[in-house]
Formats: structure tokens, C-alpha cells, sequence
């Protein structure tokens, strides 16, 4: 797969505390650490959300076209892989850490798109990131059959709820509500739908940009459209608080009235056939 590069650069110096930068890698949540006489690589897997990138240290320069670049900064031979096919909230947070390692370490940032090399900027660096994505996504659209294509404001608060479930769950523990996890799936058309389990006589939370909601009485399972069952149980929920706008959670106090919507109700039968997707399949 095609990659996306930032290279470090120092100015005036190409001095780096190799055990520090070591130490500073191997605290963050999801780094692998391997060595050999190629490269250091700091490999990340977001714990997750599952995708990957990797930081490498390597005995050469792998920055292009080096000579063009101003002679006051030097290569670290020191850079970031990560895939250009990689969502723009997945790209923020590996951003993040190239700020975080910039910062403590006094490293310049460079990129083939840049005219030189940058102090890091959160802004130009996702502008850049960007551009490269659109142009290489219309150069080969035919990668697209492999993902399903998602708007990036959903995409974003679809990630954003998987990457906090587990404080969300550790948040309603004592409350006895279950926090669900999302089920991608595809129809026949291979259209994206995303569901959740809801168990009958539940607290549960509702996630954003559901379509479906899987319903369990005993061992039998419903499927239920989201759009006809949230209209009916809307004013019953509330909004989880200081959450991601559009997650629902139904109250103690209130859960006999949706209990008893459940129970009266005839949903329209939903006929799809579905079959798993991964989160890793979702594109912005």
C-alpha cells in the first residue's frame, strides 16, 4: 500500500538521545519496539481501533530530493509510515504523536509535499495529508471497491465512539447500562449498514449512526430499523452527557415506557442478509 512519510529533521545538529527517544516510544499505549542492523521501528497499532503505522529509524536517508533542502536542517534519518489510505481522525491522532516527539525532542518536520522543511503545524500538515489522499484515491479509484465510503463527520464520531467505549462503559458500570459495540455489515449490495445488540429489559446506551438495532427476546433476535424504532422511544431517551452529539441512553427511571413500546410494537420485517465488515474497511 501506498504510504503517507513525515522525516525529521534538527537544525544545525543530528544529534538525538537515542535512549530517550526509545523510552518516549515505548510509553505509549499500542508501540512494539524492534531492532536489527536495517532499522529501529517503532511500531504502532492503535489498541482500538486497529490500524498501523510505524516509526523507523534507518543507517540511511530516505528523504527524496534532499538537495533542494536547506542546508541548516539535517536529516535524522528518523520518519513516520502510515498509509494513505488511512482516516482523517486515525491521521490526527499519529499527527499528535509526531507533534508530541517534535516538541520534546526539537525536531523539524518534512513531507515531499512541503517546499521545506516546517516547524510541525497541526493545520498544514492535515492539509497536506489530505491532498495526497484525494489525488491518490481519483489516480486509482478502482482501491475503493475494497472500502466502503464513509462522510467524514460520521466516520470521525463512528471512530470517536469505538476509541471511548471503554470509559463509556467504565462510566455506566454501576448504572447497570450496557455500552454496546458496533456491528459493520454489508447487504447483498454490498451497501454499509451499522447495528448494535439491544437485550430486552436492558439499559443501553445508542451509539451515533445506527440503521439497525439487533434486539434480543431470550434466543430469538429481531432486526429493527433504526429510523422506525427511534422515533417512537426519541423523547424517552436523553443524550449521554458531554458525549458525542447524537448518543442516547435510556434512564432507570423512564425504561418501563420503552419497555412497554417494545413490547406493543410490529416493526416492519427486514429481509436483508448482512455479512461482517472491519472498522479497517471504512474510508473518509
Amino acid at each position: 500500500m501506498a504510504l503517507f512519510n513525515i522525516h525529521f529533521f534538527k537544525e544545525k545538529t543530528r544529534k538525538i538521545d537515542i535512549e530517550q527517544l526509545i523510552a518516549h516510544f515505548e510509553s505509549i499505549e499500542g508501540i512494539r519496539v524492534e531492532m536489527d542492523d536495517r532499522s529501529v521501528r517503532f511500531i504502532y497499532t492503535h489498541p482500538r481501533l486497529q490500524h498501523d503505522a510505524m516509526f523507523l529509524i534507518t543507517p540511511k536517508s530516505q528523504v527524496p530530493d534532499i538537495y533542494r533542502l536547506s542546508p541548516k536542517f539535517l536529516d535524522l534519518n528518523f520518519h513516520l509510515e502510515m498509509p494513505i489510505l488511512t482516516p482523517d481522525y486515525l491521521a490526527r491522532h499519529l499527527f499528535e504523536m509526531v507533534k508530541q516527539v517534535s516538541d520534546r525532542f526539537g525536531f523539524h518536520v518534512y513531507n515531499e509535499m512541503f517546499e521545506d522543511v516546517l516547524p510541525f503545524k497541526m493545520d498544514v500538515v492535515l492539509k497536506v495529508f489530505d491532498m495526497v489522499k484525494k489525488a491518490y484515491i481519483n489516480k486509482n479509484p478502482i482501491l475503493l471497491q475494497d472500502y466502503h465510503i464513509v462522510n467524514k463527520e460520521k466516520l470521525n464520531g463512528i471512530l470517536r465512539y469505538l476509541d471511548d467505549m471503554a470509559e463509556l462503559q467504565n462510566y455506566y458500570k454501576e448504572l447497570e447500562t450496557y455500552v454496546p459495540k458496533y456491528h459493520f455489515l454489508a447487504t447483498e449490495k454490498n451497501e454499509l449498514t451499522i447495528g448494535i445488540e439491544w437485550k430486552e429489559h436492558t439499559l443501553t446506551v445508542f451509539p451515533p449512526h445506527l440503521d439497525y438495532v439487533f434486539y434480543r427476546l431470550n434466543n430469538e433476535i429481531k432486526i429493527i430499523r433504526y429510523d422506525e424504532l427511534y422515533p417512537l422511544i426519541d423523547k424517552i431517551l436523553v443524550d449521554v452527557p458531554g458525549f458525542i452529539k447524537g448518543t442516547k441512553v435510556i434512564q432507570k427511571k423512564t425504561a418501563s415506557k420503552i419497555y412497554r413500546i417494545m413490547k406493543k410494537t410490529k416493526f416492519t420485517k427486514v429481509t436483508h442478509t448482512f455479512k461482517k465488515e472491519s472498522v479497517k474497511k471504512l474510508l473518509d
